[in-house]
């Protein structure tokens, strides 16, 4: 039965990319242990599937490519080369070509690969030791008591190793298969089975007569052993057997090759044109076949991104959970059908269970869809390599906190935002080594990465420590390009955040890392897109620090359900520190702001009213509250009955006063960008139990409009702090009618 193998290829091409970055750390790693066989051994192993696997599928040049590839990394390991500078710059150029053709559908081999190649090959024969057969290599080894196994439990196998004829045309080499092998263990026998080799005249370089058995002594499993064949299963008779303990190993005898008759090698003529012709057809003709299943078989765009690895433990948790969900429902349905007085107890339990299962059931998925920003830190490790090969600078990367969480469709758009923050601090902060020195720093640069939560939000900082930001010159830089004018008033902090601006550059000249002023423009856009800010900070001759913080995830939140005048908003619940009465605490300072006083620190007051666009109503007396102590909507109540509810925005504190406290709700998180447009002070929107809508607020961002100011009229609010009135009101048409709230507005 002939296996269609086109169902797995998205599988190899996700599992490939896993292989190049692990190779990518490898390599990155080797620069400070060039002699680790353990480092070099996971790298090997990576191009070794890679290639087994691109065989399987056709994928010609990958196989050619990576073969060349796998030979040098061979002589590395076994230490017969050493990972110098410029082999660990070539093998970083190789992995790009491996990625580059794993990404694209090309006929034909990139003119880089082959140049590539090429220098591969010379670097393969440079200074090489005569070949030496691979029986004298196996059975070269000290004896088993002398060997780096003396002391450990041993297994003794017999591996039967008998290929398919058509093995040649998978990429496979089965010297290499061997040699993995004999590295798990001692070999004492490794015999060559030459029976089926047939005449030179008639041999067809393209398929595979030999086979071999060896027998070797492993404190490795079995199944270790047939890992190494774990690619050609398909393509191979593999046999493994325990038993007794080998013979000892015959130097130089080992591999047995039986003579050929000399009568053959003397029918042979030097050339046999018409063979060679056939071989050269039936590659042509391989290659059409190849090049037709790469053009049937594309896969699917951006199926990495599009697809997550999820651990067996939640995905099982998730099974059980759903199964607790349909027995309350099913209970629930049950007492409901048959509802009597007396049942409302269990009625109100069993509706608990379900609401208790589907928090869990929530929070179970929600962290399915949590990735650690580990992965994301890894590909940077790249960046500034490359960036210090070609500035000529000397440069560190070190991250902290890459376990820290969240959520997947944020992490994506993160890379291009984090991309212009490394270069910039590499290209612009970190100083030459000769400036370094001068200043009586190390020669090597450091940039630091790291991930934490605060307030629950996750915070990224990129930190150098260079040379900072010069206020003065970005100043000056400022003004020539129009950005402010040269009598602007602006602080340092201020005049440091117009790097920010669009086209804004210090570089006279435009190079391949910086000069377009695009990179920090981009970083600003992309994070405020992903309900996020920006903040940077900067000592001169000390270094720089960029802290971006972000949600944790754009899709369901706790939140703490508020109400000023007769409108419902909804706050992050991670975000509330305490709330407060107000009871005589609000201060009005020199007449500009609001402030309230909580043991002894002193907080600023903003009134949602003014967001809101709200019209104050008349104060009643507490004798006026209703007895069961709830106020009716739509009316203000008197100044002392109002709350104060302290958050934290960003690095600081501000109070945000409020009419009531409604609760406590999880909410569905609705983007205003898709169904309106963006409003500076709400993260977006949500749908209420009764079908209103309630927007959520975004702290961080209302805490930097200017709407603390006592005397400020609400028409005189920072362009784009929109009242949330007409928001509320397209709203309940966009997102609980399913129509463009563009349309309605």
């Amino acid at each position: 039965m002939k296996i269609d193998l086109s169902q797995f290829r998205q599988t190899f091409m996700q599992e490939s990319a896993e292989h190049v970055e692990s190779m990518e750390a490898g390599l990155l790693a080797l620069r400070s242990a060039p002699d680790d066989v353990e480092t070099l051994n996971a790298i090997f192993r990576s191009a070794h599937s890679i290639k087994g696997g691109a065989g399987s599928f056709g994928l010609t040049h990958l196989v050619r490519f990576t073969h060349v590839l796998e030979s040098l990394l061979d002589r590395l390991r076994s230490l017969e080369i050493p990972a110098t500078t410029e082999v660990i710059s070539l093998l970083l150029q190789s992995v790009d070509i491996l990625r580059a053709m794993l990404n694209s559908e090309q006929g034909e081999m990139p003119e880089r690969a082959v140049q590539l190649t090429e220098q591969i090959e010379r670097l393969s024969a440079t200074d090489a030791p005569a070949s030496e057969p691979i029986g004298e290599r196996m059975a070269g080894k000290e004896p088993l008591q002398d060997g780096h196994l003396a002391g450990r439990e041993l297994n003794f196998y017999r591996v039967e190793f008998r290929p398919h004829r058509e093995m040649f045309s998978s990429g496979t080499n089965p010297i290499m298969l061997l040699r993995n092998l004999a590295a798990l263990g001692e070999v004492s026998v490794c015999q060559l089975h030459a029976e089926e080799l047939p005449p030179l005249a008639q041999l067809d370089p393209e398929q595979c007569h030999l086979s071999w058995t060896v027998e070797l002594a492993s404190s490795c499993a079995e199944a270790e052993l047939r890992e190494v064949f774990e690619f050609v299963e398909h393509l191979a008779e593999i046999t493994i057997r325990s038993g007794g303990r080998p013979g000892e190993p015959e130097k130089g005898l080992a591999l047995q090759r039986p003579s050929p008759p000399e009568a053959i090698l003397e029918a042979v003529s030097p050339v046999v044109p018409d063979m060679a012709d056939s071989v050269e057809r039936r590659k042509l003709e391989a290659r059409r076949k190849a090049e037709e299943r790469r053009a049937t078989k594309k896969p699917a765009a951006g199926a990495e991104s599009s697809s997550i690895r999820v651990a067996t433990e939640k995905v099982d948790r998730l099974i059980d959970l759903v199964g607790e969900l349909v027995i309350a429902q099913v209970m629930t349905a049950q007492m409901v059908e048959d509802f009597e007085p007396a049942c409302l107890p269990k009625l109100r339990d069993a509706v608990a269970a379900m609401e208790r299962s589907t928090r869990e059931l929530h929070e179970r998925v929600m962290s399915v869809r949590m990735m650690a920003v580990g992965t994301l830190f890894q590909r940077y490790v790249r960046v500034v390599y490359d960036i210090a090969q070609a500035t000529g600078k000397q440069i560190r990367l070190e991250t902290d906190g890459e376990e820290t969480e969240i959520d997947k469709s944020m992490l994506e758009l993160l890379g291009d935002p984090l991309t212009h923050l490394i270069r910039n601090a590499a290209d612009h902060g970190i100083e030459s080594a000769e400036v370094r020195l001068a200043a009586n720093k190390p020669a090597e640069g450091l940039i630091h990465m790291r991930a934490f939560h605060r307030a629950g939000r996750i915070v990224i900082e990129i930190s150098d420590d260079g040379a900072g930001i010069d206020t003065v010159r970005v100043r000056a830089k400022a003004v020539e390009r129009g950005l402010i004018k040269e009598e602007a008033d602006l602080s340092d902090d201020q005049i440091r955040m117009l790097i920010f601006a669009p086209g804004f550059s210090t570089r006279e000249e435009v190079s391949d890392l910086s000069g377009r002023g695009v990179g920090m423009d981009v970083v600003k856009r992309n994070v405020q897109q992903l309900s996020g800010t920006v903040a940077l900070s900067s000592e001169p001759g000390t270094g720089s620090t960029v802290s971006i913080e972000l949600p944790l995830t754009l899709a369901i939140l706790e939140g703490l359900m508020i109400r000023v005048d007769d409108r419902t908003l909804v706050l992050p619940l991670l975000t509330v520190v305490e709330a407060v009465p107000c009871r005589g605490k609000i201060m009005r300072v020199a007449e500009q702001a609001e402030v309230i006083v909580i043991r002894g620190e002193s907080i600023p007051v903003l009134r949602l009213c003014r967001f809101l666009d709200a019209t104050p109503g008349v104060d009643r007396p507490d004798t006026e509250i209703a007895a069961d102590g709830y106020r009716e909507p739509g009316v203000i109540p008197a100044e002392d009955q109002r709350l104060v509810v302290v958050v934290e925005a960003g690095r600081k504190k501000i109070g945000l006063m409020v009419d009531e406290l409604l609760g406590q709700q999880q909410v569905v998180v609705k983007s205003l960008e898709k169904n309106l447009h963006k409003v500076e002070g709400l993260m977006g929107a949500t749908i209420l139990g009764d079908g209103r809508v309630a927007p959520i607020l975004d702290v961080t961002a209302l805490a930097e409009l200017n709407l603390f100011a006592v005397g400020q009229q609400s028409g005189k609010r920072r362009a784009g702090a929109a009242s949330v009135k007409p928001v509320q009101t397209a709203l309940v048409a966009s997102l609980a009618k399913g129509e463009p709230a563009r349309e309605l507005v």
